[in-house]
């Protein structure tokens, strides 16, 4: 599995808030190794998606 495939479940499983004890310790030694950057980065665009999907749905729903 690529590594930002890795990131994307890991931000995705938090953000829902369900994981497995085993995923979030390999998600620390991948911060260790890598920064924390791309889970930053990728929280962030996932969290503007999630907002603007949510606005479009009101947006739709609401004349």
């Amino acid at each position: 599995m690529s590594s930002l495939t890795r990131v994307f479940k890991a931000v995705a499983s938090s953000m829902i808030g369900v994981g497995k004890r085993k995923h979030l310790a390999q998600d620390f030694e991948a911060v260790e190794k890598t920064g924390p950057w791309p889970y930053i980065v990728v929280g962030l665009v996932m969290t503007v998606l999630f907002i603007g999907t949510l606005v479009v749905a009101v947006r739709l729903v609401l004349p």
